[in-house]
């Protein structure tokens, strides 16, 4: 998706002029759902690593500097992480939302990985947004309707082996949902975590094979796209969705587990699943 005209044809009108920050918006689900959001008429801080492809990005949808600021950020770099922050803070822009996109998913070896991988990986994934979230929420405390969202993973409900740290990194942002959005009751800010699965972004790039059992472990029998997250994000950002708060929301498409699967379960019936048409 790289132009405004692809976006999905859906609107919340209370998102028009409103500011949202997303973090890793360069590549992947970040940059996949900028036409969305930029359609709803949301203005966007992106804060991500190199200005230069951030600049190649707003180039490509066709927008000025007045809808997108980009803030060149290393966020595995816990001081530029802060100092980031400060200076959107000195900026003095209204803010209304953020979401905490970037994430690194690394993988290694638990017996081979070491405290500097552990380090790196909870400094993109948790860390980095604790930092963004805890400097700027004064901004959106002054918003009608302030938004925390943070973006998590299937895998830490199932587990994965080899990806334990980036795991337990997304586990973690289940927690900060839940207990942030105790801490700021009363207020006028909502905080939530999006759950995605085995949504296909451009680094993906496998055989039709994988592809196919990838489907096969959904009940939704095609691939999820960054289109089928778009709408939750902006019900979560509008005044639609102001009753939500504290929540992780999937969207896997419905991830079967395999004792669970029809087909297993169904070859033990008599007759046996699927009844013929």
């Amino acid at each position: 998706m790289s132009d405004l005209s692809r976006q999905t044809r859906f609107r919340f009108f209370d998102l028009e002029g409103k500011t949202l920050l997303l973090t890793g918006a360069t590549r992947g689900l970040g940059k996949a759902i900028l036409p969305n959001l930029l359609a709803q008429g949301l203005n966007l801080v992106v804060v991500s690593r190199g200005m230069d492809r951030m600049q190649a990005v707003r180039a490509e949808l066709g927008v000025s500097d007045d809808r997108i600021k980009l803030y060149d950020c290393d966020l595995s770099d816990a001081s530029a992480v802060a100092a980031t922050g400060r200076a959107i803070l000195r900026d003095g822009m209204p803010l209304d939302g953020i979401l905490n996109n970037a994430g690194i998913d690394t993988r290694e070896h638990f017996a081979r990985s070491d405290d500097a991988f552990w380090q790196q990986l909870f400094q993109v994934n948790l860390f980095a947004a604790v930092s963004l979230t805890r400097t700027l929420l004064p901004l959106l405390k002054q918003s009608p309707q302030g938004r925390i969202l943070f973006t998590g993973s299937v895998l830490f409900e199932l587990g994965a082996g080899c990806l334990t740290a980036y795991t337990a990194s997304k586990g973690a942002l289940v927690g900060l949902t839940r207990s942030l959005a105790h801490e700021l009751k009363n207020t006028t800010i909502t905080v939530n975590c999006l759950v995605p699965g085995a949504v296909q972004v451009e680094k993906e790039s496998g055989t039709s094979e994988s592809q196919q059992r990838l489907i096969g472990f959904q009940s939704v029998a095609r691939r999820l796209t960054p289109s089928d997250l778009t709408g939750l994000v902006c019900l979560l950002l509008s005044q639609a969705g102001g009753g939500i708060c504290g929540q992780s929301i999937t969207v896997d498409g419905g991830i079967v587990h395999p004792l669970a699967s029809p087909e297993g379960q169904g070859a033990r019936l008599d007759p046996p699943w699927p009844l013929p048409d």
